[in-house]
């Protein structure tokens, strides 16, 4: 896999930036595919960081109803990981 695929986005929600204020852990979503070293060596290359705990969870995708339609249809599943860093900063919370 290609190491600028396996980092989707920041997730940058009210319990994420609660989180890296109180424990200092970061969370992205990351490709669904990826493995655990893949993503150790995504965030070495992108941002020169080293992850020290890494966790990982597959989110489920959600039923949502089809306006105007008695269908249903599912949204896409997600994968994100939490982790913290051996030393350094990212700048992705930044103004919260």
């Amino acid at each position: 896999m290609r190491i600028n695929k396996v980092l989707v986005k920041p997730v940058v929600t009210e319990k994420a930036v609660d989180m890296y204020n109180r424990e200092g852990k970061y969370t992205f979503e990351v490709d669904l595919f990826s493995t655990q070293s893949q993503i150790k060596k995504a965030l070495k290359d992108v941002y020169d960081v080293e992850a020290i705990e890494l966790r990982s969870n597959v989110l489920p995708g959600k039923r949502k109803r089809v306006p105007k339609t008695a269908r249903f249809t599912t949204t896409q599943m997600r994968k994100k990981v939490i982790f913290k860093l051996r030393k350094g900063k990212l700048d992705i919370y930044q103004g919260e």
